[in-house]
């Protein structure tokens, strides 16, 4: 073999082999922070940037006998809090005098969640480390994870190196566009339980409290029965189907969620009432998209974190089968 050839060979296996090291490197961190950030004691500030708009929070973080118990308050606009309790969350918001109780799937208030195994994830997205960081004055592994292809968005996150908390956290679209981020400003571990963060400061008489409960996926009467959808991204798994009365409709709503392990797709499925205007078109906030259309005098929305020509092209693929 040449000596330029061999020189090259080497070159190329040294690389491949820095590169393996560093995938796995990446998915270790990301097992380890999806550990941490759910079962330590934690309180912190972050701030949360989606589009325009910029707000500033306090997130408290328990584990007690198995359950998670949250706390999230917002420090800037008006005033409200989301309670965690298990699979019970609860929305306070002080402006209106309102809240809202509703008892069902458990929520990922950071926005940022694995929902499978990270090996599930190595099909449709590609780890590596891009370097080193500081973050509420802590230092952070900065760890990225970007798709195979363009049908949803790369994310990197920056990994405590000392607790392997997630400190901040992009969503990217093309060309590493930030759609969404949140970052920590300070954060510190909780010694034992302090169950008195938990507390809500908005909560008291004069609120008004909105029951909403979940109807199982085997109601045959909603109207996500006998519609069907005929195309979603690869990797993307029917998570839940449930039929659920919805502030903005005045029939139930029929709701399909999808995820890949990391992103996540809602398409609802409504009937329209004769005097309702129905909706078409396409909304953005940030990395989440929303596309509505029409079929059979149905409402078919999908919304999601995924690039708006996914969300349309879920959109289209829905049909009626009965």
């Amino acid at each position: 073999m040449p000596r330029r050839v061999r020189y090259c060979a080497c070159l190329l296996l040294a690389v491949t082999t820095a590169c393996w090291a560093a995938d796995e490197r990446a998915q270790t961190l990301l097992r380890e922070m999806y550990d941490a950030t759910r079962e330590l004691d934690y309180d912190g500030i972050f701030v949360y940037q989606r589009g325009a708009q910029l707000d500033t929070m306090r997130l408290v973080h328990m584990r007690h006998e198995g359950a998670v118990h949250e706390r999230l308050i917002s420090l800037s606009g008006p005033a409200r809090e989301v309670i965690r309790d298990g699979s019970r969350v609860t929305c306070l918001f002080a402006d209106n005098a309102a809240a809202l109780h509703e008892k069902g799937a458990p929520l990922d208030l950071l926005n940022i969640g694995f929902t499978a195994p990270i090996e599930t994830l190595l099909a449709n997205y590609r780890f590596s480390i891009d370097g080193q960081d500081r973050v509420a004055n802590r230092t952070a592994h900065i760890v990225g994870v970007m798709p195979h292809r363009d049908d949803r968005y790369g994310y990197r996150l920056w990994v405590d190196e000392a607790t392997k908390l997630l400190l901040k956290s992009m969503i990217l679209g093309r060309g590493d566009r930030v759609l969404e981020q949140m970052e920590f400003t300070q954060i510190a571990l909780l010694d034992g339980a302090r169950p008195e963060l938990l507390e809500p400061e908005i909560a008291g008489a004069g609120f008004t409290w909105l029951l909403e409960s979940n109807h199982d996926s085997g109601d045959d009467s909603g109207p996500g029965v006998g519609w069907e959808v005929g195309w979603v991204p690869h990797g993307f798994e029917l998570k839940e189907t449930h039929t659920q009365p919805m502030a903005t409709s005045r029939m139930p709503v029929g709701q399909l969620v999808y995820s890949d392990g990391l992103a996540m797709v809602t398409v609802f499925i409504e009937q329209l009432m004769v005097d309702e205007a129905p909706l078409q078109g396409y909304s953005a906030r940030g990395a989440v998209n929303a596309f509505s259309r029409v079929a059979d005098e149905f409402q078919i929305t999908v919304v999601g974190e995924l690039p708006l020509p996914t969300v349309r092209q879920i959109a289209a693929s829905v049909v009626r089968t009965d």
